[in-house]
């Protein structure tokens, strides 16, 4: 188990998603309000619960399903929401994103701060944050995919080779 944890990448990978999973739901708790918590919570920590059970199992398609959930939220969160709404909105780029709300200048949110203004820079720089944050988990994820690769093929040479 300790060596799934041991490879930089791998340890990595899981901090940095799970770091994109908490902006992102303290983004969209803050838009959408309380009602999300659980969700965010599940979906927050589904990285870690996986990337666990791989180590105790050694299972590929568990580490598979780790990958492909990254990449999922990734996609969905990190591109979609961050990049495509909330990365271009700041650079005065029209948005070219379909979500509800994504148009508006100013958001309507179901929490609020001391000032609108404060609530709008807090709100469009989470997006921006779960953005960043989900391009280097992703660039993580890659490079631990491609050290578990070379792990693979080495053991499959000590095999073949003794």
């Amino acid at each position: 188990m300790k060596a799934v944890f041991e490879n930089k990448y791998a340890r990595l990978s899981l901090v940095s998603i799970t770091v994109m999973m908490i902006v992102t739901s303290i983004h969209h708790v803050y838009r959408l309000g309380f009602g999300l918590l659980v969700p965010t919570i599940i979906l927050t920590t589904l990285p870690y619960v996986l990337m666990r059970w791989y180590a105790n199992s050694g299972n590929k398609a568990i580490l598979k399903s780790y990958s492909f959930f990254s990449a999922l939220m990734f996609i969905w969160f990190g591109f979609i929401d961050g990049f495509m709404d909330h990365v271009l909105k700041a650079s005065g780029v029209q948005n070219t994103t379909f979500l509800p709300g994504g148009e508006a200048d100013v958001v309507k949110t179901a929490i609020s701060l001391w000032s609108p203004e404060a609530g709008n820079i807090f709100y469009e720089g989470t997006g921006v944050l779960t953005f960043i944050f989900g391009a280097i988990a992703m660039g993580y994820l890659v490079r631990m995919i491609q050290a578990q690769h070379i792990a693979d093929k080495a053991g499959q040479l000590k095999l073949s080779g003794s």
